[in-house]
């Protein structure tokens, strides 16, 4: 997947519904423990938010607080540039409320993303918990995930369940292109629409899809269904 943010495109900010959340102890640390996270995506940049989220003490309901009260902070941008793209907000969000999740003694999580301005990037990145989230979310939902369920109730971006190990991804809305891509395990269900490519590079697991789709792609092991009917069996 080498230089995978030459995908990203122009994105269209629409209007945001203004949530407030009443700030706490706990909720304050975590925004605290955010800003101590820089923007540079390599591959310490997950491991490193796990770090920080390790020194708090919170709940699932934290966690939900937490994803309305980000709202605060969509106007940042990074300093550091990688393969000349802006790593920012979407990105950082997706990640760090992953860390936060994964560290979580809770299994159960609401994330709501439907006050903020773009859809976040990278969501249940690793996941191993239950989340249902209530929005839409953007490319690389459920990357590296290794179990647990994904719901949202909302569109998703590219590459949905992206190198996945394991567990379900159930998107209600329509999904991008890639949907599955490189995916070793699980199962993903797109509800709506699908884009481009659906199974590329795929080695595992299942998709379901229920709505259109633009074509699938070459992969290597996998199950694929369209309207319960299987269209694909490597």
């Amino acid at each position: 997947m080498a230089n995978r943010f030459s995908r990203y495109k122009p994105e269209t900010e629409r209007a945001v519904r203004k949530v407030e959340v009443v700030e706490d102890k706990t909720l304050k640390k975590m925004k605290d423990a955010w800003k101590s996270c820089g923007y540079v995506y390599s591959d310490k940049y997950y491991p490193e938010m796990l770090e920080t989220v390790k020194k708090l003490e919170y709940s699932a309901k934290d966690v939900e607080k937490f994803s309305i009260a980000l709202a605060e902070f969509r106007g940042e941008r990074a300093s550091a540039h990688e393969f000349g793209i802006v790593l920012g907000f979407v990105h950082k969000a997706g990640f760090f409320l992953s860390a936060l999740m994964n560290n979580c003694k809770d299994s159960e999580f609401v994330v709501h993303t439907n006050h903020l301005a773009k859809p976040i990037i990278y969501l249940g990145y690793r996941n191993t918990k239950n989340i249902i989230v209530n929005g839409n979310v953007g490319d690389y939902l459920g990357e590296y995930m290794e179990g647990g369920t994904i719901t949202v109730e909302g569109t998703a971006g590219d590459r949905v369940g992206c190198s996945m190990e394991g567990g379900t991804i159930i998107v209600k809305g329509n999904a991008g292109d890639e949907v599955g891509y490189a995916m070793e395990g699980g199962t993903i269900t797109v509800k709506g629409n699908a884009g481009d490519d659906v199974g590329e590079r795929m080695n595992g697991g299942e998709i379901h899809l229920n709505g259109g789709y633009n074509g699938r792609a070459g992969f290597k092991h996998g199950k694929i269904f369209h309207k319960g009917k299987l269209i694909e069996n490597m």
